[in-house]
C-alpha cells in the first residue's frame, strides 16, 4: 500500500498526543492509510491502539492496524481527505503502563537472574512476560514482582533515542529478543529508564515510572523447558 515509507510516524515522536490532523493517502476495503498518524500500529507483542476519524461530512471508528494502515468500521473517507485522529486514551496510556511495567520487570530479570525474553503480550492495565528461566517457582516469581514495584517506584524517567546499527552492534545487552528481528533496520531505537535499564524497542511508554502504578502478580506459568511465564496486573 503506498505512502508507508514517507508516513509521519506521531506516535514514536510524541507518545502522549492524543489528537492530530492529517490527510488520506489510500483508501481499500476496510482500511485507510495517513500521510501522519498517531495511532501505534501494532507489533512486538503491542496491540494497535483504536478511536476515530473525523472529517467534514463523516466519521469513522478507528478498530486496530493493519501494517501501517488503520483498519476501521463506519464512513469511508476519500483520497486526499484532511481528517482529525483521536486517540482512545485511556486505553492507550494502559498499554502504555503496562509496556514500561514488562521493561521494568525484564530489567530484573535480566541483571539480577541472567535470564532474556523469549516472548510478551500487552493488554489495557495487564501483560505477560516470557523468560527463559529453567525453573520457576511463585517464590521466585512475586521476588521478580517486589523488586520491580520498589525500581518502579523510584520515579524513574523513561526516553527514547535512535542509534545506528553500528552503535547497536558494539551493545549486545540492547539485543533482548532474538537478533536477527533487528536485522532489516538501518537505525534503532532505544529505551531507558534511567539509571536502570536501556533496550531497544519500538513501542510507547510513559514518561516515568511512577505512572506505571503497582504490580500485581496474578498468576505464573511453565511453558517449555526454558521458558517460565509471569503474568501481572496493574492497580
Amino acid at each position: 500500500m503506498p505512502g508507508f515509507e514517507d508516513m509521519d510516524r506521531l506516535y514514536l515522536e510524541d507518545q502522549y498526543m492524543r489528537e492530530f490532523d492529517a490527510t488520506v493517502v489510500s483508501v481499500e476495503e476496510g482500511r485507510v492509510t495517513l500521510d501522519r498518524s498517531a495511532f501505534y500500529p501494532g507489533g512486538g507483542g503491542q496491540p494497535a491502539d483504536t478511536g476515530k476519524l473525523v472529517w467534514d461530512g463523516g466519521e469513522c471508528e478507528v478498530t486496530g492496524g493493519a501494517g501501517e494502515a488503520l483498519t476501521i468500521e463506519g464512513d469511508r473517507p476519500s483520497v486526499g481527505t484532511a481528517v482529525r485522529g483521536t486517540i482512545d486514551w485511556e486505553r492507550r496510556h494502559q498499554i502504555m503502563r503496562a509496556h514500561t511495567c514488562l521493561h521494568v520487570i525484564d530489567g530484573i530479570a535480566y541483571k539480577q537472574y541472567n535470564v532474556d525474553i523469549t516472548g510478551n503480550q500487552l493488554y489495557p492495565a495487564r501483560g505477560r512476560l516470557d523468560l527463559s528461566f529453567d525453573n520457576m517457582t511463585r517464590e521466585l516469581a512475586q521476588e521478580i514482582i517486589d523488586k520491580s514495584n520498589e525500581a518502579a517506584a523510584r520515579g524513574l524517567t523513561v526516553t527514547t533515542r535512535i542509534i545506528s546499527k553500528e552503535e547497536f552492534a558494539k551493545n549486545p545487552e540492547l539485543m533482548r529478543v532474538a537478533h536477527h528481528l533487528y536485522e532489516k533496520y538501518d537505525e534503532i531505537r532505544t529505551v531507558e529508564i534511567e539509571g536502570f535499564d536501556v533496550q531497544a524497542d519500538g513501542g510507547t511508554h510513559v514518561a516515568n515510572t511512577s505512572e506505571i502504578g503497582t504490580m500485581v502478580l496474578a498468576e505464573y506459568k511453565s511453558k517449555g523447558a526454558r521458558n517460565k511465564r509471569i503474568y501481572v496486573e496493574l492497580e
